[in-house]
């Protein structure tokens, strides 16, 4: 069932349910009222009777039947009245036959053993309100008059009032229809161009804003959520096609190699042994290159195993690991205990990128300066240094200087650290240092809560 047909069934079902309530209202109101005057009418009759104290002063009349019905024309409406004993025995003013119905509550009344009390019977078709009182001495009289003309008033009410629940369901039920259809445009808009965007799958639509109602909000969060696809969308296309890029080279060149190391005889015994070497140079490098494009392609969202690490303690881990790598290197280090919120792996791997990066760059006999001190870590070597034209370009993936490709490396290893850093909300920033070489610096944030 559609949104828009539950939310008519549910106006439609309230709005019926109010009618009713009004109806019924309406109609017990109006029969209350009626029956309180003829009551009233009763209790003044029965007054005057025993006011006088005997029943002449009721008037008389004909008996009620269906072919006689009593009632003055003009004169208001005809009574009926009889005297009852504690026995039961019944007497009419007029000495004739009684009518009126008596009951152990009656006899009750004329023993003063109960008051008064209101009363309806029908006698010979006839609808009729009584009233039954005490008159003294084991006496009580009853006082009856007709009630047709009400009956009659409320089952004309009854049925108008019948015709206007009908009418008010039928009219609530289609302006239910016709204003939710006009309230849910809006949404039912908004699903047809997300249909229509999910069946296309053009990540570069967007949903019009129109408003700033819930509909409005709500496409302009959708809209936000196509711009974070799209950019995945189209980082991951350019991590593909760079991917592309470099694997192309180093693959081209590995399988010549081993083309000709699949020729017997094709190389002197010396040059083989150092194309062997060089395939398994190559084979390496490829196996990083993976590797980084591995990392990457990782989220930059940070994962549930968030956990306090000891930033000083993995910086000096990776510092002996790249001094057992490259023995002739040497680092000068300077590391406060520093406690940071991340995940280890990732906080290794940002170090290690910056120890090989600055390896890379730094002549031979000049040390690395590694420092950590009030939660920034600075790694300085004493290379070039950046030129202007590279220095905005040094975190972006496969970006290599005019200076590096000669040498081995892919180009992931900066953009690496700022990913990591991102990810633990710290920031990552490349400069000169005074005197020559480059420095890099990563700002963590203080601890959480």
């Amino acid at each position: 069932m559609s949104l828009r047909r539950r939310l008519a069934i549910g106006a439609a079902i309230a709005v019926a349910l109010a009618v009713a309530a009004a109806s019924l209202s309406a109609y017990l109101v109006t029969r209350t009222r009626l029956l309180g005057d003829v009551d009233a009418g009763l209790q003044q009759q029965i007054t005057r009777v025993l006011r006088d104290g005997n029943l002449t002063g009721v008037s008389g009349g004909p008996p009620p039947g269906r072919d006689r019905r009593p009632g003055n024309r003009f004169g208001g409406p005809q009574f009926y009245s009889q005297a009852i004993t504690t026995t039961g025995t019944a007497t009419t003013p007029d000495g004739g036959q009684p009518v009126l119905p008596v009951t152990d509550r009656d006899r009750a009344v004329a023993a003063g053993t109960e008051a008064a009390y209101f009363w309806d019977a029908e006698v010979r078709g006839v609808a009729l309100r009584g009233i039954t009182a005490p008159a003294g001495a084991g006496v009580a009289v009853e006082l009856a008059r007709p009630v047709d003309e009400v009956q009659s008033v409320l089952s004309g009410l009854g049925i108008i009032l019948l015709i206007v629940t009908g009418a008010g369901i039928a009219l609530g039920g289609g302006l239910a229809w016709f204003i939710t259809g006009r309230a849910l445009r809006p949404v039912t808009d908004f699903t047809a161009e997300t249909e229509g965007l999910a069946e296309a799958g053009d990540l570069s639509r967007r949903l019009p804003e129109t408003g700033d109602d819930e509909i409005g909000r709500l496409a302009h969060v959708f809209n936000g959520t196509l711009d974070q696809l799209e950019a995945s969308a189209d980082a991951q296309r350019r991590l593909v096609a760079d991917a592309s890029h470099e694997l192309r080279t180093p693959l081209a060149s590995l399988r010549a190699n081993i083309e000709v190391l699949q020729q017997p005889g094709a190389l002197p015994p010396e040059d083989h042994e150092a194309l062997l070497r060089d395939v398994v140079e190559q084979t390496d490098e490829l196996s990083a290159l993976v590797t980084d494009i591995m990392h990457a392609g990782e989220t930059t969202a940070m994962p549930d195993e968030v956990q306090d690490v000891r930033l000083d303690e993995i910086t000096s881990a990776a510092i002996e690991r790249i001094q057992r790598l490259h023995p002739g290197t040497t680092v000068l280090q300077d590391l406060s205990i520093t406690v940071v919120d991340g995940v280890p792996e990732r906080l290794n791997r940002l170090v290690a990128n910056l120890l090989d990066n600055a390896v890379k760059w730094s002549p031979a006999g000049r040390p690395i300066e590694v420092r950590l001190h009030d939660r920034v870590l600075t790694v300085r070597d004493h290379g070039p240094g950046f030129t202007d034209a590279d220095l905005p370009h040094v975190f972006e993936r496969f970006y290599r200087s005019t200076e590096s490709r000669g040498m081995p490396g892919s180009g992931l290893g900066l953009s690496i650290v700022r990913q990591v850093a991102d990810m633990h909300d710290a920031t990552a920033m490349a400069g000169n240092a005074d005197g020559g070489g480059a420095i890099m610096t990563i700002t963590f944030p203080a601890l959480s809560e």
